[in-house]
Order: structure tokens, then C-alpha cells, then sequence
């Protein structure tokens, strides 16, 4: 079994290795340069805090220890970087290079011009070399395009594939759709763009925040000489590597939330199918019995603890607990129903762009089946609720109307209504209104993500304020430690 320890990177093997995933070759003079760098921050560290040797080489090993994670999210920042670029170029040539040549093989042979030798190069070139030279295959194409999705992990690549793929065989104009998909492509980045500095802001503030916090703590080591040096103190000592080493678990923890692939989508372990499930069965009767159940206990401990002591700020603080309790199925629903409707907004416009994708080549019905592959956790039951609505009635507009409706969200019911006047024949071009559903959607994920980002960042701050925590519990000690020695000079004076 292999070892998934971060501590197998202090190996200059295994890190040399993990590094060159990342484009980055760790020479041993590299590697050498680093950890003297330890060294001196270590000493100089332990200059200003007036440390003990044994003191210093504590911080030079958590220094060590830690300065492998630093390089590699380093690195990795800088690849995941390039590779948005990359992507990016790539999706933006590539629909304008199709648009003039209706082609996936000629599309992919005028982007390959824009881009230098290298990884990704040798990929396209591969991909262009298997549509013109492969004998046994049924989809050359399809699977050209699959060589290119695989390099990047990219949801956005594979729907601009998948639509290119189906224009491709339908045949026609396909210049509003793709127009549209370019927008949505801009949008996109503009939003990883602005994401990317606001993460940058947030690493500048931990940074500050962290320099604050050493700096501060550093004062009481100087405010008094004499008789009155606590720095000798071994708790005084201790207390300053344990705050170093927590400085630096801080940095490095905040560092690998905000090193992140912009294009790879991140695995949802939210369970939101679970919470969409609990908020659509929630029976209140039978949830407001429970409460009651609960509040029984608290009921009878207050009532015993104000009639023995006989305190009015008692009766009221009882009271309220006992209401909580009494409501508290009402509060957790009400919070669960929001978080799935939060959720709903962020993920629908990602399953309705795939949609109408799909209704290049496919029907309404078929499409939403389709979609069935890639769909978010918290959309699965209610889809699965409309495609079993449709295969009893495939006319009805009921399924359509039903989707959603009781997180009472517009635009969802918006959308919906467009994708039944497609499915029943009223909508006039198809095209056009196929158009008008992806542009609808743009605005749509374009919101949908601004709510993500929002999400991302504000998990992000809470790194900003533990510095401040940290400092106050060491500053707490080095008073203790100043009074202490102060209170022993009284005690020898008299």
C-alpha cells in the first residue's frame, strides 16, 4: 500500500519527484539553498525572541518539516496558474476556429499554431494525428477530442467538445450558439481572473497578520531588563517555539486552501443529495413530537432549579431554552431548506448549460435523461422525479411546473418553462431558442458562481483572525511570566 504521509516529502527523492509533476526541477544545490535558508530565518528568529540553542533548533526542524508543503503548493500554484491560461487559450481559439471551419480536425490544426512545443503541444499533436491517421476507429474525432479533455479535467472543455461534436454531425450554422458558448467562455474568465486576486488579497492580509502577531509578541521581551527578563524563563522560551510553529501550521494550512486547480472541478462530498431528501420528506407533526420529547428534561431541570432558588433571571433563561427546544425541527429545516436552496442556485445553470448542449442533437426528454450523468447531487431526485413524470405523460406541462417549485426560484422556473415550449413544438426555431437558453443561462452561472466565490472566500478569513488568537494566548503567558518576576522582586525587597 502506498505511503500518503506528507512526511515521505522530506525525502529529497519523493519531493524532487512530486515537484517535477509540477514542471519544477529540485536540484541538489537547490535543495541545499533551501534549508540554509531555514537555518538563518531559524536564527534569526531566535535572535529576536532571545532563544536558547536548543530553542533555535526546535524552530529550524518544524521549518524543515514544513518547508517541502511550502515549496510544493508553490509550484502547484504556478502549474494550476498556467494550466487556466492554457485552457482558457485553448477553448477561445478553438471556438473561433471552428466557427471558420466547421471542422474539428481543422479546428484543432489552426489552434495548435498558437501554442509553443511542449506538454500540451505534443497532445494536440497527437489528437490531429489520430482524425488523420487512425484506420480503426468508429469516432476519430470524439476520441481525439477525449486525448485533449483528459490533458485538462475541465467540465467547460468537454461541453464545448461535446457541442462541437454534435454541430459537427448536424451540419448547418451553428455561429449564435457558438458565439454564445464564447461569452459564456469569457465570463468564466473574468470570474477565475477576479477570483484569483481576491485569493491573492487573502494571502497578503494571513501574511500581515502573521507578521503582526510575531512582531507583537516580541515586546515583552524588551519592555523591562534587569531583574525583570523573562526571556531566560523556559515557559517564556517554549511558549515562543509554540507560537512559531503554530505561525507557520497557520501558513501552511492557509496556503493549501488557496492553491487550487481553476479548472478541475472539486469533488462534492457535501452529501446535498442527503440534505434535499431530508427538507423534501421533512414531516412536521411528526418532527415537532420529537421536539417535544427533547424539551421535556429542560422543562423539569429548570422548573426544580427556579423553585429551589427562586431567581427570575432563571424563569426567563428557562424559558427560552425550552422554546428553542420546542422549535428547534422548525429551525433546522428552515436552515437545511436554505443551504439546498443556496445550493440549487449555485448548480442548476451548470445542469441546464448541459442540457442545451445536448439539445443540439437530442429532444427535451432525451436530453434531460442525457443529463442524468454528470448532474449535480442535489438536482438527482428531483430529476429523477421529472424524467419518471414525463415517460407517464410526455406532453404534460405538470412535470415541468412541479420541478423545483417549492424553493419558489425563477429563473429555475424560468428555464423550465422555455425547456416545455421546446419539448412540445411552440417555441418557433429551435435554434434560436436553444440560443436564447444557453444566453439565459450565462447570466444565470455567471451568478451561480459569484455565490461560490463568495462562499470560498468567506471560508478563507477565519485564517486572518486565528493570528490574533494566537498572539493573545502568548502575550497572556509573557504577562503571567512579568508579573510573576515582578511579584518575586517585591517579595526579595521586603
Amino acid at each position: 500500500m502506498k505511503n500518503k504521509s506528507g512526511l515521505r516529502f522530506l525525502r529529497y527523492k519523493n519531493l524532487s519527484q512530486e515537484l517535477a509533476r509540477y514542471g519544477y526541477e529540485f536540484t541538489p544545490k537547490k535543495a541545499l539553498f533551501s534549508y540554509g535558508m531555514i537555518v538563518l530565518l531559524a536564527a534569526i528568529f531566535g535572535l529576536f525572541y532571545k532563544l536558547q540553542l536548543p530553542y533555535i533548533a526546535a524552530i529550524g526542524i518544524i521549518g524543515v518539516v514544513f518547508s517541502p508543503f511550502v515549496l510544493i503548493q508553490t509550484m502547484k500554484g504556478r502549474y494550476h496558474t498556467t494550466m487556466f491560461s492554457m485552457a482558457n487559450n485553448y477553448m477561445e481559439q478553438f471556438l473561433y476556429s471552428f466557427k471558420r471551419n466547421k471542422t474539428v480536425l481543422n479546428a484543432l490544426t489552426e489552434t495548435a499554431t498558437i501554442f509553443d512545443k511542449g506538454e500540451f503541444y505534443e497532445v494536440l499533436f497527437k489528437a490531429i494525428t489520430h482524425i488523420q491517421y487512425a484506420t480503426d476507429s468508429e469516432d476519430p474525432e470524439q476520441e481525439a477530442l477525449a486525448m485533449i479533455g483528459e490533458f485538462f479535467h475541465c467540465e467547460r472543455v468537454d461541453a464545448i467538445h461535446s457541442f462541437v461534436i454534435g454541430a459537427q454531425r448536424r451540419g448547418g450554422d451553428a455561429g449564435g450558439s457558438i458565439a454564445l458558448l464564447s461569452k459564456n467562455r469569457a465570463m468564466w474568465a473574468e470570474r477565475i481572473i477576479n477570483l484569483q486576486k481576491e485569493f491573492q488579497i487573502v494571502k497578503r492580509n494571513i501574511m500581515i497578520a502573521l507578521v503582526a502577531t510575531l512582531l507583537i509578541c516580541i515586546l515583552p521581551l524588551y519592555l523591562l531588563g534587569g531583574k525583570f527578563n523573562i526571556s531566560i524563563i523556559p515557559l517564556c522560551q517554549i511558549s515562543a517555539v509554540v507560537l512559531i510553529g503554530i505561525c507557520m501550521l497557520i501558513y501552511v494550512k492557509a496556503d493549501k486552501k488557496l492553491c487550487r486547480s481553476w479548472i478541475e472541478k472539486s469533488t462534492d462530498s457535501s452529501r446535498m443529495d442527503e440534505k434535499y431528501l431530508q427538507v423534501r420528506d421533512y414531516d412536521e407533526a411528526k418532527e415537532a413530537k420529537n421536539s417535544q420529547k427533547m424539551a421535556v428534561i429542560p422543562t423539569i431541570l429548570f422548573i426544580g432549579v427556579f423553585v429551589y432558588f427562586k431567581n427570575i433571571v432563571i424563569l426567563v433563561a428557562g424559558i427560552v431554552v425550552v422554546l428553542f427546544f420546542l422549535n428547534q425541527h422548525k429551525i433546522g429545516h428552515n436552515l437545511a431548506k436554505k443551504k439546498v436552496a443556496r445550493e440549487i442556485e449555485k448548480q442548476f445553470p451548470n445542469w441546464l448549460m448541459e442540457v442545451a448542449l445536448l439539445l443540439q442533437t437530442d429532444n427535451v426528454q432525451m436530453a434531460i435523461r442525457k443529463s442524468m450523468n454528470g448532474a449535480p447531487e442535489v438536482l438527482i431526485y428531483a430529476l429523477n422525479e421529472l424524467i419518471y413524470d414525463l415517460e407517464e405523460d410526455p406532453n404534460a406541462i405538470e412535470p415541468y411546473h412541479r420541478f423545483l417549485k417549492e424553493y419558489r426560484n425563477p429563473d429555475v422556473q424560468s428555464a423550465m418553462k422555455m425547456l416545455y415550449a421546446l419539448s412540445s413544438g411552440n417555441a418557433g426555431d429551435v435554434t434560436k431558442q436553444v440560443e436564447e437558453l444557453i444566453d439565459r443561462n450565462n447570466s444565470m452561472m455567471d451568478k451561480a458562481e459569484k455565490l461560490t466565490q463568495e462562499d470560498k472566500i468567506a471560508g478563507m478569513k477565519i485564517y486572518i483572525l486565528l493570528p490574533s488568537l494566537l498572539a493573545s494566548f502568548k502575550l497572556m503567558v509573557d504577562m503571567a511570566l512579568l508579573l510573576m518576576v515582578f511579584l518575586q522582586n517585591l517579595t526579595f525587597k521586603s
